[in-house]
């Protein structure tokens, strides 16, 4: 009896790491520039050819140039990185910043850029995390703050965009744009209507340092605050403090550690329990809305009692009669896409407005 024979093992497909473009080409019959253009230029193959490369591509399990090697040799990435300052579920979360998004993705896909989001936490791993950032470009969005991450992001040499005001720490310089309405007047604007004819003023702030804790502070020194967007707001308070005839060293400003409508509540509460202000003007929609939702908790009568302003005019604010700074976060978001890409080379005027509505008409 007759031992079967073995048969001979017969290799398969190579995986997509080990075939390369000349492999392709080869086992086609065509150049290697032949297959170079199969994948990036098809219009320019007949239709015979690009059928004869594509067969062969299927079976050596080749799927078109390995991207990262395309874009060293390019030099580019055709992306775009969201520096976001809140955390990555507040991009997701907050109305506004949907807006500021939709901006800067709309004009991704227009120009066939990826888009990418980069949130920072505030430590020693940002600037390495900056560094390690493959995007073309950079747009900072809510609340970056002087300091490490700056420095990182402005050392890449890499176009930057900033929506908010700009920071005091870094010179002006071709790569770096700024893209925001005058905080400081309109902040000046909103609080002379919601003092109006108030006794006891007071403030709901954005962080003034990283990992804040919220707290009421009486007065604080502006001068030392490092979030640029913070410090020109409330410097536009204290303007119309000083018009109006009031002491700001006597303001009590309540400052959150999160642009949100719940986790203000506390800070809030303790606010309008220990200073019963008559008159609160909040860097936000969202902490205006905490506002009134803690002001109909202690039965306090808007706007005969207390007078309320936010900042946004969101589609919440329009809901709860809030008066509100109004600004197009979507334009904004659209401008610092252009400006990194190129695509305009000045930063045009970002307007805002007042919607005033009942939260600040008081009742005489």
């Amino acid at each position: 009896m007759m031992s079967p024979r073995r048969s001979q093992a017969q290799p398969g497909p190579r995986s997509q790491s080990t075939v390369r473009m000349a492999d392709v080409a080869r086992a086609a019959g065509v150049s290697t520039m032949t297959v170079s253009h199969a994948y990036n230029h098809p219009d320019r193959l007949a239709a015979a050819t690009l059928t004869k490369v594509r067969e062969a591509a299927r079976k050596l399990n080749y799927y078109g140039p390995d991207p990262s090697a395309r874009s060293l040799s390019r030099g580019r990435t055709d992306s775009i990185a969201i520096v976001v300052g809140e955390g990555l579920l507040y991009a997701f979360s907050d109305p506004q910043s949907g807006q500021f998004l939709a901006g800067v993705a709309s004009v991704c896909v227009e120009q066939r850029q990826s888009l990418s989001l980069l949130p920072v936490v505030g430590d020693v791993t940002d600037a390495a995390r900056i560094r390690e950032s493959p995007a073309d470009a950079f747009i900072l969005w809510t609340g970056v703050n002087e300091g490490p991450l700056l420095d990182a992001i402005m050392s890449t040499g890499r176009p930057v965009a900033i929506q908010g005001a700009m920071p005091g720490s870094i010179a002006p310089r071709e790569q770096l744009h700024v893209v925001t309405i005058d905080d400081r007047q309109a902040a000046r604007a909103v609080a002379r209507q919601t003092f109006t004819e108030a006794s006891r003023p007071a403030v709901l702030s954005f962080e003034l340092a990283a990992h804040q804790q919220p707290e009421v502070i009486v007065g604080p020194d502006l001068e030392t605050i490092r979030f640029p967007g913070a410090r020109h707001r409330l410097m536009g308070f204290r303007d119309a403090c000083q018009d109006l005839g009031m002491d700001w060293s006597r303001v009590p400003v309540a400052v959150v550690s999160s642009n949100d409508r719940r986790g203000a509540q506390g800070v809030v509460a303790t606010l309008l329990s220990r200073h019963r202000p008559d008159a609160v003007v909040a860097m936000s929609d969202q902490l205006a809305l905490a506002v009134l939702d803690q002001a109909r908790e202690e039965l306090l009568e808007v706007p005969s009692e207390l007078t309320v302003s936010g900042w946004d005019d969101s589609a919440q604010a329009v809901g709860a009669d809030l008066t509100s700074v109004h600004q197009d976060l979507r334009s904004q978001g659209i401008q610092c896409a252009e400006l990194v890409l190129g695509l305009r080379d000045q930063v045009a005027e970002s307007p805002w407005s007042l919607s005033l509505r009942e939260s600040t008409r008081r009742v005489r």
